[in-house]
């Protein structure tokens, strides 16, 4: 977290447009850190396999300093409902058009908070794998009619029966899916 702090404020950070800390063990405090400064130029993300929670998820939720930013990867991390619910509520990544979150803890609740996210109007892949989304989350996102753009959804190793693989198959709410 030292690290993230200090590579934050280094002189070359505004310029960056790609920045891999996956495998770092970077918390909530590293994100924290990383979230309070602005990255104007920062189009893609990742953050895997690290330690982040959700008051990380929270974190940049509520930060506005990745405008630019189209791709974001917080996969392997300790994620819940909780963090998708901060993450959905946030118009700061209104450009996203990959959200990588797989490997998480998002239960059937952070895919119904996915369902609602409303500022995520250009997502083209969703990549929700082994989460333990059940039949009631992939229900919620069959209804969802707010990812017309979606071409890519990853939702393997989870809970869903063929109830919830049937009410996604049956959906018109991706007309690109």
């Amino acid at each position: 977290d030292a690290g993230m702090r200090a590579l934050a404020g280094a002189s070359f950070f505004p310029n960056l447009t790609w920045l891999n800390g996956s495998h770092n063990e970077i918390t909530d405090a590293g994100i924290q850190a990383f979230a309070a400064h602005s990255f104007s130029n920062l189009a893609f993300m990742n953050f895997s396999h690290n330690e982040i929670t959700d008051a990380g998820m929270q974190v940049l939720a509520a930060s506005s300093f990745f405008p630019s930013l189209i791709s974001l990867i917080v996969s392997r991390n300790e994620i819940t409902a909780a963090g998708m619910n901060a993450f959905a509520a946030s118009s700061s990544f209104s450009n996203l058009t990959s959200l990588n979150v797989s490997l998480n803890k998002i239960g059937a609740a952070g895919m119904q908070a996915i369902a609602a996210f409303s500022f995520f109007p250009f997502l083209i892949s969703l990549n929700v794998s082994h989460n333990q989304i059940e039949d009631a989350g992939m229900q919620a996102f069959a209804t969802s009619s707010l990812f017309p753009k979606l071409t890519c959804l990853l939702v393997s190793h989870n809970e869903v029966t063929e109830a919830g693989m049937f009410a996604l198959a049956a959906s018109s709410s991706f007309p690109k899916l």
